[in-house]
């Protein structure tokens, strides 16, 4: 087994304690006592493309994955829901997938069944296991067909993924009403530059970041496509700015944060 995997699947967790790897692009995964939730995650190889070229190999093949209790999907791009990876999660796991309805109608289509299926609108939880539950909130992906952010509620702390949400209001409502720990935001370059963009800037999540009240911000996404890499380190002085009770916190692939 992958080392990586083989440390998510098999080392403890105490039931305080909170662990988040990151998979690279917009997946992570977020383990509490033996509770394992994953979100946005992409371990295959796309078809080639004119304009997006993966920067990194996956970190682990999904078909090696033995343990989830949930798949969260932000929306249906193929680097948020992919079919090879979704069907390796429905067929060696018990896990459940939830998502907007882009995203279950994909999972559903490629044979995931009906009752491990939970298709979510904005204002809508649902319990992963006993300790934890999931809130749904809008998401402003200009290029998706539905889209959906998540605050990931653990017994150590809430932790918000924006899947490919540009910068919007709808994080101060977030930031109001709930505390949020740890925010993972997108983070890239223009690629192309259009009218509408991909992902934020610098300026862009550290006013999410302030919006959201968020204590520690990990960028996400700046690694995926070598066409949109970027430094995420040029996050630090809008942070510093804009939101100065966050802290910036970069993970590589594989790398970890305890909480």
């Amino acid at each position: 087994m992958n080392e990586l995997l083989r440390e998510i699947e098999e080392q403890r967790r105490a039931p305080s304690e909170t662990t988040i790897w990151s998979l690279g692009g917009a997946g992570c995964v977020i383990k509490w006592a033996e509770s394992i939730v994953y979100v946005d995650p992409f371990l295959n190889y796309p078809s080639p493309s004119r304009t997006f070229h993966r920067a990194f190999p996956p970190p682990f093949p999904p078909e090696e994955i033995r343990k989830a209790d949930a798949i969260l999907s932000t929306h249906e791009h193929r680097d948020h829901c992919d079919e090879r990876t979704v069907s390796a999660f429905r067929k060696n796991t018990n896990a459940k997938f939830i998502g907007p309805r882009s995203s279950t109608t994909n999972a559903m289509a490629w044979g995931f069944e009906k009752q491990r299926v939970a298709t979510l609108q904005p204002g809508q939880n649902i319990h992963v296991t006993a300790e934890t539950n999931v809130m749904a909130f809008d998401s402003n992906d200009p290029y998706a067909e539905s889209a959906l952010t998540y605050l990931i509620r653990t017994p150590r702390g809430n932790i918000f993924h924006s899947g490919d949400t540009t910068y919007f209001k709808g994080f101060q409502k977030i930031g109001e009403s709930h505390k949020v720990t740890v925010a993972f935001l997108n983070f890239g370059k223009q690629i192309p530059t259009p009218e509408k963009p991909y992902y934020m800037n610098a300026e862009g999540v550290a006013k999410s970041a302030r919006d959201l009240k968020a204590s520690i911000v990990v960028p996400m996404h700046w690694d995926l496509w070598i066409e949109a890499r970027d430094d995420p380190r040029t996050i630090e002085d809008p942070l510093r700015s804009i939101s100065p009770n966050s802290r910036l916190h970069v993970l590589n692939v594989g790398q970890k944060l305890d909480l």
